[in-house]
Parts: C-alpha cells; structure tokens; sequence
C-alpha cells in the first residue's frame, strides 16, 4: 500500500478492516507477524492516524475508515504540494533548452501533458499506430473547441480534427503546440526511445516548415489546391 505504511502495517491494517476491533495480541495471531512487531506497528499506525486506540483493561484497536484515512491521505498530500509550490523558489528565465526526454511512456506521458495544456491549438504528425496512445488528450482538445490538425498516415480517424493524410513510417512523430512547445523523434515501444521537448524559437519554426511540407505532400497527393497555413 502506497500510503505511508510499512508491509507489516498495510497487513495489520488490513486485518483490522476484515475483522474489525482487535487487541495486538489478536492482531499478531491472525496475521502471523511477531507481537513485538504487531505492538510496535500498531503504535506507528495510530501516530500516522490509521488506527484508533479503544482503551480498557485490555487496549483494542480499530482502523480508521477506509474513506476517511484516504480522505485524509489526501488533504495531507495536498498541504505538501501546497508547500512546494509556495517555499521553492521560481525558476530563473534562461535560454529555452532542448530537453531530451528518454523512454516510451516518459514520452508519451509528456505528449498527452503538452495536449492537455494546449490553450489554442495542436498540430501533430503521426502514423495511425501513434494515434491511439494520445487519441484521448486530442479529441478532448477538440470538445474545448482548439484547433487539432493531424498529419497522418493510414485510415485511422479523428473526429473534429483537420486531417491530412501522407505515407510514413510508424515511429516518427512531430508535435507543436500554441506555436510555442514542440516535441520531436521517434518512439517504438522501446525504454530506449528518444524525442526532444523545447520552447526554442529556431526549433519549432524549424519544425513547422517541416509540417508545412507534409501538409503540401498531402494536398498533392489528393490533387487539393492550396497551402495549409501554420498559425
């Protein structure tokens, strides 16, 4: 249980949950730890406000209601993010680096952050094995009303969007977003894979001619007059 308990506590409180009111000594023989280590982690759980104490000539213990201590885990968690955001000191405004961003969900984790964050619009060059991994983020960015233009191969679909379709190999993938943040490289499914992430001006008009480019290719293709504008 990822919520501040250690094994033995996660067990206890477990068996406290299934069994209700237990005194340690119970405790310990239903879940096989040590009393010693039953008395030790049950005095831990109530300090972290996962169980309760009913005292008498014998002390019972009760945990805490699952809603309740989740709640609670929460709101803490939330008091740290709070603290982080207030005490760390904001970032100094440096020249926008290339950030190298390694393995497949790393990646796709950062393409699905940058869609959802988009404030206006979203261009992205992908093959129709790609499209399912960000598929979500996108036609959500299309019920907000932003402008989602697909580069794309195959016969994959999304609906709402501006969809262009090229011949290109599975992998390659190019993405801006509000003309500001760009992703480009190549991901297979790999912990390997590799893209680059940057705010640079140079980068992403370097990006965006090249989208231009695949854009034109595409018209060509469906013999379709006129050139699709970047903005």
């Amino acid at each position: 249980m990822k919520t501040g308990l250690t094994r033995h506590e996660s067990e206890l409180y477990v068996a406290l949950c299934r069994e209700g009111e237990l005194t340690g000594y119970e405790a310990a023989k239903i879940t096989g730890i040590a009393r010693a280590n039953t008395y030790q982690a049950l005095a831990a759980m109530v300090d972290k406000g996962a169980v309760y104490v009913i005292e008498g000539a014998v002390p019972h213990y009760t945990a805490v209601p699952v809603d309740e201590y989740c709640r609670n885990i929460i709101n803490n968690m939330q008091e740290i993010v709070n603290i982080i955001k207030r005490e760390c000191p904001r970032t100094k405004k440096v020249s926008e680096p290339y950030i190298t961003i390694t393995g497949f969900k790393h990646i796709i984790d950062k393409i699905r952050n940058i869609i959802i964050n988009t404030k206006e619009r979203v261009y992205v060059s992908i093959s129709e094995k790609e499209l399912p991994f960000m598929k979500k983020e996108l036609e959500e960015a299309i019920r907000r009303g932003l402008k989602v233009v697909a580069i794309i191969s195959g016969e994959a679909e999304l609906k709402g969007a501006v969809i262009h379709r090229i011949e290109k190999p599975s992998g390659q993938i190019r993405l801006i977003a509000d003309s500001s943040y760009v992703l480009t490289g190549s991901i297979t499914g790999s912990d390997s894979d590799t893209c680059l992430y940057s705010r640079n001006r140079p980068l992403v008009e370097l990006i965006k001619d090249s989208l231009k480019n695949e854009i034109r290719l595409a018209e060509l293709s469906q013999n379709t007059k006129g050139t699709h504008h970047i903005d």
